[in-house]
């Protein structure tokens, strides 16, 4: 019995004498900061040293977040440069007209004040100029063709709205029916 307690103990002294321990941790710290002659390791939030892998995972994360906020940026700006290459919304008041004699100064109904035929999409302003676009919503674009009173149209809001005799309509019928249209209030863009 003694000899195979002395036997085992050989055999352990042997194990440690013959076995090369390694103390130091499987990870290793990449960053060092050095501070007032001493040198500092990155630790994480249980106050260990950082591993190479931590170091790298936060500079990616630092990174993503700065690509993802430029990206913002970028962003925010083509908004606002569209904005200001978009033309603004404004408010219009819409009378309307018909192309009979009795409402157009030229005596010849039907007919613009540059000389073209009336049709649907015309509109008369004396602010803007002949061949002006405009966007009106629920009425579509419109253009600028005729020229009206003096004392209604020489504002940027007002416009003369020309509406198309329907088939069959008779003068009396067509007349009153574009006079009861009355005066509507739309949002509006100039396009051109």
């Amino acid at each position: 019995m003694l000899t195979n307690r002395i036997m085992c103990l050989l055999s352990t002294t042997l194990l440690f004498t013959t076995c090369n321990v390694n103390a130091q941790t499987p990870w290793r710290a990449t960053e060092v900061v050095e501070s007032s002659n001493k040198t500092v390791f990155q630790t994480n939030k249980l106050g260990m040293i950082k591993t190479d892998f931590e170091i790298q995972t936060e500079k990616d994360k630092i990174e993503f977040e700065k690509q993802k906020m430029e990206e913002k940026m970028r962003k925010e700006k083509e908004l606002e440069e569209q904005k200001k290459n978009e033309p603004e919304w404004q408010e219009f008041e819409l009378t309307f007209y018909s192309n009979l004699d009795i409402e157009n100064y030229s005596g010849c109904g039907g007919i613009t004040s540059t000389g073209s035929k009336l049709f649907d999409g015309v509109v008369a302003s004396n602010y803007y100029k002949i061949n002006t676009k405009i966007k009106l919503q629920g009425w579509g674009e419109v253009t600028v063709l005729d020229r009206g009173s003096d004392k209604y149209f020489n504002n940027d809001y007002r416009l003369d709205v020309f509406v198309p005799k329907e088939n069959g309509e008779s003068d009396s019928t067509y007349y009153n029916r574009v006079n009861k249209m009355g005066k509507i209030k739309v949002k509006g863009q100039i396009i051109k």
